[in-house]
């Protein structure tokens, strides 16, 4: 689909879905986090989590997120209903971090080739006899320092600019 020559509609149709890909691991899970850590906070001074508190935290999450440049609904603060993520640990943020390394490995592979596919290819075969951190840096990726993230930002940036210049020629 990335070919030197793609078909400028369907090359537009794959960042859109890319776009759409990091928005919901970046930020929509990024919110979820916040979120959690707020809710665990009251947990943790024993205060009661009513249906009320918890629609009031994600609506103030979202309103604080958004500013003024999102009209926030009188019914989103309800939506922390349907996530399981909440009820099941805490878990959201691996979406993101997973998304940071799968960045960085493929622009690895795309600059480097064979070598960082045969980082990769190794990274695999150890699959759980190494922790997380420790797998990512045998593959080339140092998730302890915020480079990983910082270069993936910048990916979806090129992606948006990307866009924007496909529409202009």
């Amino acid at each position: 689909v990335f070919a030197p020559e793609p078909d400028k509609r369907m090359r537009r149709w794959v960042i859109l879905q890319l776009l759409g890909t990091y928005y919901h691991n970046f930020v929509t899970h990024l919110l979820e986090g916040e979120y959690q850590r707020r809710v665990y906070a009251l947990a943790e001074k024993g205060q009661a989590l009513t249906a009320t508190t918890l629609t009031e935290i994600k609506t103030n999450v979202l309103s604080t997120f958004w500013g003024d440049s999102v009209e926030i609904d009188e019914g989103t603060g309800l939506t922390w209903m349907r996530q399981p993520h909440y009820y099941m640990g805490l878990y959201a943020y691996t979406y993101s971090a997973g998304l940071t390394a799968s960045t960085a490995v493929a622009q690895m592979i795309k600059e480097e080739g064979q070598p960082a596919i045969d980082r990769w290819l190794d990274v695999l075969r150890a699959g759980g006899t190494m922790k997380p951190l420790e797998l990512m840096k045998h593959a080339g990726v140092d998730m302890s320092k915020p480079d990983a993230i910082r270069k993936a930002v910048s990916y979806v940036g090129s992606l948006i600019d990307e866009l924007e210049h496909s529409y202009q020629e």
